[in-house]
């Protein structure tokens, strides 16, 4: 089996690698790992060969390399976690994508899935990417796992253009499964649940444990006791109904309610954002892994589902995992082209997305404003046409709530003049 990561210095390249090692540890893998740093991507390939070696695991062959086509030729799995442009969360031109809707009153505390930011990050992004998969299509009948975000901007682009299927990967739902069987005190081993919707936006409609529906015991807890420390999505689960996965910091993006709140409700989330290179146990205890296991040499498996998505489609072992996928009926009251993420089932036979039915209706007309805006862009990447991405920005419920039409228009042009300051667009 070959796994060509791109993007291989990120965190994901390293944590991910050591997930495939636990799965395969008896059978021989390939690791491609291509990055433009190819320093960063060298300390992947150390930390891989000194796993596998510790553990006396079969034969791993590893190399690092800055030629895309070389990395992807006859892979089996692609696995995209890149950063185009620059850094992902700090330094050009991500400063500029947070500090020039904030001069017309949008603050962002992500800027990465939705919003102002999110648009130009996938109009810079998805270019070069779809080189990546024009690539993919020509050398190789592989498996596209894309971790990049904006995640339904870029699969939406990503499922257009690609033979194979490409499959959009989140850890959110499995993270917040746990936040709320901690919440509702109890194991989050015992508990079943529903959850679908769009990217960052899934909702919990069932949450049962030993047969007990929980729902009603946690919206008490949450939009009371709790209300605090879920501020957003409490509220929003007393209006809705129901929980959406995914932190506050996210959440206060895809609505347009909170931006009539002052500057310091969003001031603890920016930190998160501002001191993105100290967050590393934020991030690591999201993906399943405490940081005192960060580095460790043993065989200790994330949330992340790239592994299991592999082990299934070569094996023949069955894996569950939740995957953002082309809607095709799954979710029968949202969009039929848009990107929505929904419970899959990978085995011997391929990737199975789950029929989900109907959202409830408040939380589908959520996600449907959010849809609106991740179409545009998307349509604006297919078609080369800047004027539907400038019609996104002004679509953006942060900045509906906040800026006139003028308002927004003059935001884009900004934006876009910076973009091609940087020689990004």
């Amino acid at each position: 089996m070959k796994v060509a990561i791109i993007g291989a210095g990120s965190g994901f390249g390293g944590r991910i690698s050591i997930d495939i090692l636990t799965r395969f540890k008896d059978d021989e893998v390939e690791f491609a790992l291509c990055d433009l740093d190819m320093k960063k991507a060298g300390v992947v390939k150390d930390y891989i060969e000194n796993v596998a070696a510790v553990n006396r695991l079969k034969h791993k062959k590893t190399y690092v390399t800055d030629d895309r086509r070389l990395a992807v030729s006859g892979a089996d799995f692609v696995m995209l976690s890149v950063a185009i442009g620059g850094p992902a969360y700090y330094g050009e031109p991500f400063d500029s994508e947070m500090a020039i809707p904030a001069k017309y009153g949008i603050i962002q505390t992500v800027g990465d899935t939705i919003g102002p930011a999110a648009v130009f990050r996938a109009l810079r992004s998805a270019p070069v990417m779809l080189e990546m998969i024009k690539d993919v299509n020509e050398l190789s009948d592989a498996y596209i796992l894309n971790l990049t975000n904006p995640m339904a901007i870029l699969t939406w682009v990503f499922t257009e253009k690609s033979k194979l299927p490409v499959i959009g990967l989140c850890h959110g739902v499995l993270n917040n499964a746990e936040v709320l069987a901690e919440a509702a005190g109890v194991p989050v081993s015992g508990v079943k649940y529903k959850a679908f919707g769009i990217n960052h936006m899934t909702w919990f409609t069932e949450f049962s444990s030993g047969g007990k529906d929980l729902l009603p015991l946690l919206k008490e807890k949450i939009t009371v006791e709790m209300k605090d420390e879920f501020f957003f999505r409490a509220q929003a689960m007393e209006s809705f109904g129901y929980f959406s996965t995914e932190g506050e910091r996210h959440f206060s993006e895809y609505v347009p309610w909170f931006r009539r709140c002052g500057p310091e409700v969003f001031e603890p989330y920016l930190e998160i954002t501002r001191g993105v290179k100290g967050k590393r146990q934020k991030w690591l205890t999201d993906m399943g892994i405490a940081i005192e296991n960060a580095d460790s040499v043993e065989l200790v498996l994330s949330h992340e589902s790239a592994s299991g998505i592999m082990r299934a489609l070569t094996a023949g072992d069955s894996f569950d995992f939740h995957g953002n996928v082309k809607n095709n009926e799954l979710i029968t009251n949202l969009p039929p082209n848009a990107i929505v993420e929904v419970p899959c089932r990978a085995d011997k036979t391929g990737i199975t997305p789950a029929p989900c039915g109907d959202l409830p209706p408040g939380c589908a007309a959520l996600c449907k404003l959010n849809i609106i805006e991740q179409e545009l862009a998307a349509y604006s990447i297919l078609n080369n046409d800047l004027t539907l991405a400038k019609q996104a920005l002004a679509l953006d419920p942060m900045v509906m709530a906040v800026c006139s039409l003028k308002q927004a228009g003059d935001m884009f042009d900004e934006m876009l003049t910076r973009e091609r300051e940087l020689g990004l667009l």
